[in-house]
């Protein structure tokens, strides 16, 4: 038999370890609620990384898309029209005769015929166009350029010995099937070589 002394140490032993047993469970269900709230937390941060890289995903297709639009928008609103044809051989040309260019070197939207010399607009707008010519020594190069019947630019070309060669611009706004040409308005000598080469060329600077 117990004592009194000993049953009294060994109830309070069992108290205190019931007392620590009961810690540690409310211990163990606080750690348990905390890792519950982590697990909420870790949660709604991958759904908001999740949202974010969406979201992301979204307004760069939409960029790239809205890029698209811009550059096809100004491609058709500024098609690429240009030509520039020259001649390699020297030759006479009398009054009212058009100059042909034969060697085409670019013809953006087939717009410049070799056969006749005359560029043909594809497209309405405001073009440029340049001729450029060389005398032969003591003769004259008489050039115009002429949008369908009407100059819109021209020049005279001389010189008593040697060659030496110009150029003429006009900027003009052309109708769709309209037609450009560069005529000879005076009995005109072209001099061609290494060093020289008469071309005519032309670019759609804005479509209409």
């Amino acid at each position: 038999m117990f004592s009194k002394s000993v049953l009294s140490f060994l109830m309070l032993g069992i108290f205190f370890y019931g007392e620590k047993v009961k810690a540690d469970a409310s211990n163990y269900e606080k750690l348990l609620d905390k890792i519950s709230k982590l697990e909420v937390k870790v949660g709604i941060l991958e759904n908001e990384v999740e949202l974010k890289d969406r979201l992301m995903k979204y307004i760069i297709a939409e960029q790239i898309e809205e890029t698209k639009k811009c550059t096809s928008a100004n491609s058709n609103e500024n098609p690429i029209i240009a030509f520039s044809a020259h001649t390699n051989t020297k030759g006479s040309y009398s009054t009212g005769e058009t100059f042909v260019f034969g060697n085409v070197v670019l013809n953006k939207g087939n717009g410049y015929n070799a056969v006749n010399g005359r560029f043909t607009a594809p497209e309405s707008g405001l073009y440029q166009f340049m001729v450029h010519v060389c005398n032969l020594s003591e003769k004259h190069v008489v050039t115009a350029i002429v949008h369908d019947h009407t100059i819109i630019s021209n020049s005279v070309q001389y010189q008593t010995s040697g060659s030496s060669c110009s150029t003429v611009t006009a900027l003009r706004m052309v109708e769709k099937g309209e037609g450009v040409f560069v005529k000879c308005t005076y009995p005109t000598w072209f001099k061609n070589d290494v060093h020289r080469r008469s071309t005519f060329s032309g670019v759609l600077l804005h479509r209409q």
